[in-house]
């Protein structure tokens, strides 16, 4: 009977068709990105197909002309249900993906471009610098790996600036410095063509735990508030580095309102990490995104709940995922070799980075700046929400997989993803800036007077007001 069942080919059609779909609906009921009611919806859709398929190949009735038909419709059905796995399996996997619980800090061993040290191992006797600022965390742990490398131990000079720091590389006074990855964008600002100058004999990586600092609420039933990073290097999401992007989202699931607050990069307030010293925001990076969400949440008087990162390769990953995207500039400019005209602009990757990074060049430095980030995020969520975001699908989901780091889990995002099926209500969305003015004051993390934006605080306290009445479900238009 058995082998009789076996050598029928009906039974592979119709075998195949019930074992994709039982394979798609485990995926969909574990991933529990789609409300039951919906679930049972598409259970019976898939039941009601599987009965149909099964009795054109069975039944007496139907003629070999319709159970061809039949075997036709069952492989087209099975396509479509390895497709729709796929792109469960990669929508679940992103989910999962974006969840980071470590962080990555890396430290390389630099010399001059000319420099004669060709590898690791020529550093032994010489003189290296290290800088004393910022994260120090690892600067023990470096240089015994390092003398660990080399025949015999490294002489190690201590810097307490970053421009003394970076001039005696230059000048020949050391051989070559330690260099925390994370500190590597002040020194481009202390010398634009530092990168160029350089280049690396070694890094050094070494990862510790991320620590928990969310406050978890539910997420579809009470307001809660995300702060956005975006850090100001390549590769690796969990790599620590300046935060040069600041944004607080505000969220009332009940009113469906969501407000962004965007804070410059330089505003000068008091550093949890650094004994409450006033500093440049983007400097809390350096000391991790605890140390960022931990001086907002003491400046502003709020509670964090989550965070999400992104970086450099977060940005060109995704708009070229994409496709590219469509922004409107307001005027003309130019950035990192790519000109941007006043009026629609087409961006890749690469010109969307250019695009959001320029400040020194805008009349509005980094308030324009913010602005043009804004752009940028729009324009990537009208690619993503059109028709052609199928055509590359698995790619885009690969690609944010890997550019996102939130401690926000699974369950909290599949959460929110299946409320918003559920309701289908559209968001009201508000944007807000604080102001400041521009100075210079000392700034500890780069040991020396830098430019820092000192707060309004009557912007300030317009932020907290308007944070208040997003959680009070206050209806907010901001034009």
């Amino acid at each position: 009977m058995v082998k009789k069942i076996l050598k029928d080919i009906r039974t592979y059609f119709v075998g195949i068709y019930g074992l994709l779909a039982v394979f798609f609906l485990i995926q969909l009921f574990i991933s529990k990105l789609l409300p039951v009611k919906y679930i049972v919806v598409v259970t019976a859709i898939l039941a009601l197909f599987g009965f149909f398929i099964w009795w054109i190949q069975y039944s007496k009735k139907t003629n070999k002309s319709v159970k061809v038909l039949g075997k036709i419709l069952s492989v087209i059905l099975s396509i479509f249900l390895i497709i729709g796995n796929l792109y469960l399996n990669s929508t679940t996997s992103l989910l999962r993906n974006m969840f980071h619980d470590s962080n990555t800090t890396e430290i390389s061993v630099v010399v001059m471009k000319d420099s004669p040290l060709e590898s690791i191992e020529d550093v032994a006797g010489k003189t290296v610098g290290i800088s004393t600022l910022g994260d120090i965390s690892y600067n023990d742990t470096v240089v015994n790996d390092i003398n660990n490398d080399v025949s015999s131990p490294i002489n190690k000079q201590d810097y307490s600036s970053v421009t003394e720091y970076k001039d005696t590389l230059y000048n020949g006074e050391v051989d070559a410095i330690i260099l925390n990855e994370g500190m590597r964008g002040m020194m481009e600002e202390e010398t634009e063509t530092f990168t160029q100058d350089t280049r690396i004999l070694k890094t050094y990586s070494y990862e510790s735990e991320a620590i928990d600092i969310a406050k978890r609420v539910d997420v579809t039933e009470e307001p809660f508030i995300v702060y956005i990073s975006g850090i100001d290097t390549y590769g690796a999401i969990s790599t620590v580095s300046r935060s040069d992007v600041n944004k607080i989202m505000v969220v009332n699931p009940n009113t469906h309102q969501i407000l962004l607050i965007d804070i410059p990069r330089d505003y000068y307030i008091p550093q949890v990490c650094q004994g409450m010293q006033n500093d440049k925001l983007t400097h809390t990076g350096i000391f991790g995104v605890e140390c960022t969400v931990g001086s907002v949440e003491s400046y502003f008087g709020i509670d964090i709940n989550y965070y999400i990162r992104v970086n450099f390769s977060s940005v060109v990953d995704i708009v070229d995922a994409l496709g590219g995207i469509s922004v409107t500039s307001d005027y003309a400019f130019s950035s990192a070799g790519y000109s941007f005209s006043a009026g629609e602009n087409y961006l890749d990757g690469a010109s969307a980075l250019a695009f959001s990074r320029e400040r020194y060049s805008l009349a509005g430095g980094d308030n324009a700046r913010i602005e043009n980030q804004t752009v940028v995020l729009k324009g990537i969520i009208n690619k993503a929400i059109s028709p052609s975001i199928i055509t590359n699908y698995m790619g885009i989901m690969s690609a944010v997989g890997s550019s996102f780091q939130t401690n926000m889990n699974n369950d909290e995002m599949t959460g929110l993803i299946n409320d918003q099926i559920d309701s289908m209500n559209g968001w009201n969305i508000s944007n807000y800036a604080v102001k400041g003015t521009g100075g210079t004051d000392w700034t500890p993390a780069n040991g020396f007077n830098a430019y820092v934006m000192y707060p309004d605080t009557a912007t300030v306290d317009q932020a907290k007001q308007l944070i208040q009445d997003v959680y009070d479900g206050k209806v907010i238009n901001l034009e």
